[in-house]
């Protein structure tokens, strides 16, 4: 009896088109977090409709990010798929194309700010509450923290989403779809700093996924990137390393808390889109059909 139900909720679920598949993987996310969500958020004391602080929202992802693994595995259950077939390749190859990724992804971001110093556009702040000692226990934490974000945001967006997708739709549009979803979902934890990066985070979307290809169906190049962006943008935070400019546009330097919603941070992502494009000169067949 538990097989046929179990093989009719297979059968039922497969009959469902990718988008159907994508919003029930959403609604089923948020109902099993969201008895989690209320304990925590009256231990971080944030209330409905009260500005989130970036430790409050840092919770709230943590928490949310470490049921991905569950519903992965529901999810390769009713699909009858595998994790190879969503870009977790265990092997030799996936490991260098993360750390791979991390580093072209500090590189540019490096950059990208090295030439706003040069301009003017950034100014170094004084670093002298940020001893030694802190900047070493924080490191390892960010580290963790941005592989940690990263990782689970590639095996949704670039892995579930897309071999979802991938059975409605041609390669682009498949991106085009889970780039559109990625930055809309970004608008849950922050409206304000979050609409003007939108346009940022769909091309974000795009290289990723467009990384994904060039490492034959892989999600470790993706995964190394994100994590590389993450990594950058926490340690400039959390250091507080520069300012920006106040005599100049936002939309062309950036500003705190909005990293994509500016030329320069789009500056970033196509550096690392021609970067990709110059080093694959293959044929691109999306390898994961």
């Amino acid at each position: 009896m538990l097989n046929f139900e179990g093989d009719s909720l297979i059968a039922l679920f497969n009959q469902f088109n990718s988008m159907v598949k994508i919003i029930l993987f959403l609604i089923i996310w948020a109902v099993i977090w969201f008895p989690i969500a209320i304990p925590l958020a009256r231990l971080v004391k944030w209330q409905i409709a009260a500005p989130i602080s970036n430790t409050q929202k840092l919770t709230f992802i943590i928490s949310l990010y470490a049921l991905a693994p569950i519903l992965t595995w529901a999810m390769i259950t009713l699909e009858q798929t595998s994790l190879e077939k969503i870009g977790l390749i265990f092997q030799a190859s996936l490991f260098k194309s993360i750390l791979f990724g991390y580093g072209l992804g500090i590189i540019t971001t490096f950059i990208i700010d090295a030439l706003e110093l040069v301009t003017g556009s950034l100014k170094l702040n004084n670093q002298e509450d940020s001893t030694p000692n802190n900047i070493w226990l924080n490191l390892p934490i960010l580290l963790f923290l941005s592989f940690f974000i990263a990782s689970i945001e590639e095996l949704i967006f670039r892995g579930i989403f897309v071999n979802f997708l991938r059975e409605d739709f041609n390669i682009w549009l498949s991106a085009i779809i889970s780039s559109v979803i990625f930055a809309l979902l970004h608008l849950i934890w922050e409206q304000k700093n979050t609409l003007p990066q939108l346009p940022g985070l769909f091309f974000m979307g795009i290289v990723l996924f467009y990384a994904r290809i060039i490492d034959n169906g892989s999600l470790g190049l993706a995964i190394g990137l994100h994590g590389g962006w993450v990594f950058v943008l926490a340690c400039i935070d959390t250091f507080n390393i520069f300012s920006y400019n106040p005599k100049q546009k936002s939309w062309l330097i950036g500003k705190k808390d909005q990293p994509l919603g500016s030329i320069a941070g789009l500056g970033v992502l196509l550096l690392t889109s021609l970067f990709l494009v110059f080093q694959s000169s293959r044929l691109l067949v999306f390898p994961f059909s």
